[in-house]
């Protein structure tokens, strides 16, 4: 969605790589064609300049990000349900909110 972002206002990859700090057109280009991954860097820059949450621009990259952390955050707090300790519960409700926030927005994309 960046390239289509990037078009709407009329802009070449140049443009936006003038906007971007510390990057050039070629990356640009990566980025749109899904050659590389943008840096969180490129990320918040693109949200400013668009105006639109990352989730709009990168869909895909934010569904995978989500996946495997609400997977991660799953295994971890199988893996703390062995201890009784106080600090692993109070990881074991962070986890549990982490995974419920994850599952409302997976269900949100799904609409």
């Amino acid at each position: 969605m960046l390239r289509t972002h990037r078009l709407k206002w009329g802009l070449t990859q140049q443009d936006l790589a003038a906007l971007v700090p510390r990057i050039g057109h070629n990356r640009v280009s990566c980025v749109e064609r899904k050659k590389r991954p943008p840096n969180a860097r490129e990320i918040l820059a693109y949200q400013v300049i668009f105006g639109v949450l990352s989730e709009k621009i990168f869909p895909g990259l934010v569904s995978d990000v989500e996946d495997a952390l609400a997977g991660n955050a799953y295994r971890l707090h199988q893996k703390l349900m062995k201890s009784k300790s106080e600090q692993a519960a109070r990881k074991r409700l962070f986890l549990e909110a982490v995974m419920a926030r994850a599952a409302k927005r997976a269900r949100r994309r799904s609409k």
